[in-house]
């Protein structure tokens, strides 16, 4: 019998749309605002004005799905427990993944030009004028608030509901093409992937929030550094015809192996903990007193 858990793949789509419908709604009038007081995109006041949309407008359908769910808490976002041998394998595999990322942006912008709108957008909503507010608004609340939606509460119950890997593929999909762009579709995909597969694997959304802080604070002050970063075209924010070093790609795809590696061993070793420590359970229930 199929089981029927929300959010299946239609209730993930609507709770996408809804997020975009109130975000697009909120930020026409963010729009206005700031044509009538003619603020810069980078100015404090600003910056706190997204940060807000991007809390509420999210924190609006996670708990509106959250509640459809009707389970509790961390049976949907799992915020559970991994072992210290993941976190290193994961901040391996993370390091190589941004670089690995960095060199396919440069790649995809060779045959898709961004355009120079969306080239100074970016750049405005990464250079804050205070460093600390862009890492809030681009490092730390996307990674908890997008995770705790993508990973946590859709990857939950398209997981229950079909296969593991077509709730991996889906909940990717979803989660690049929230972004509304095809920049940013490729590496919030190979994210998306990569993050679904570990929190899945895992029982836990923690180095999910992790990766995705880790990117995106990364590439913040990549970005807000740039003349200071002494590889060319490493995160060079979709600088056209820009490419990394060989040897800087070289050495990402290294230790990204390295980290997939003991990313999977670490995996297997959390797995095998968890079915001893069950066996160890039921045996020690089939005692008798």
């Amino acid at each position: 019998m199929e089981n029927k858990v929300y959010p299946r793949i239609k209730n993930a789509i609507l709770l996408c749309l809804l997020l975009l419908v109130i975000q697009l709604g909120m930020g026409g009038i963010t729009g206005v605002f700031q044509l009538l007081f003619d603020l810069p995109a980078n100015s404090i006041l600003m910056n706190f004005i997204n940060i807000m949309i991007s809390l509420i407008s999210f924190g609006i359908v996670i708990f509106i799905g959250f509640k459809k769910t009707k389970l509790s808490f961390n049976e949907v976002f799992k915020f559970n427990n991994v072992s210290g041998f993941l976190w290193g394998a994961t901040i391996i595999f993370s390091i190589g993944m941004i670089i690995v990322v960095s060199e396919i942006d440069n790649l995809l912008n060779l045959i898709l030009p961004m355009p120079e709108y969306f080239r100074n957008l970016f750049g405005s909503l990464m250079g804050s004028e205070i460093l600390i507010i862009a890492i809030i608004y681009i490092g730390i609340i996307p990674a908890f608030v997008e995770e705790l939606l993508f990973r946590g509460l859709i990857l939950d119950g398209l997981n229950k509901n079909y296969t593991k890997k077509k709730a991996i593929i889906v909940s990717a999909l979803l989660f690049g093409l929230i972004h509304l762009n095809p920049w940013q579709f490729v590496s919030a995909f190979l994210i998306g992937l990569v993050a679904a597969w570990i929190c899945i694997e895992t029982k836990s959304i923690v180095l999910c929030i992790f990766i995705h802080f880790f990117n995106n604070t990364l590439y913040t002050l990549a970005v807000n550094f740039n003349d200071k970063v002494p590889i060319r075209g490493f995160n060079s924010n979709f600088a056209p015809g820009e490419f990394q070093p060989l040897w800087f790609t070289v050495l990402g795809l290294a230790t990204l192996v390295i980290g997939s590696y003991m990313l999977i061993e670490g995996v297997k070793r959390e797995q095998s903990t968890v079915q001893q420590a069950e066996q160890q359970t039921e045996q020690q229930a089939e005692i008798p007193e």
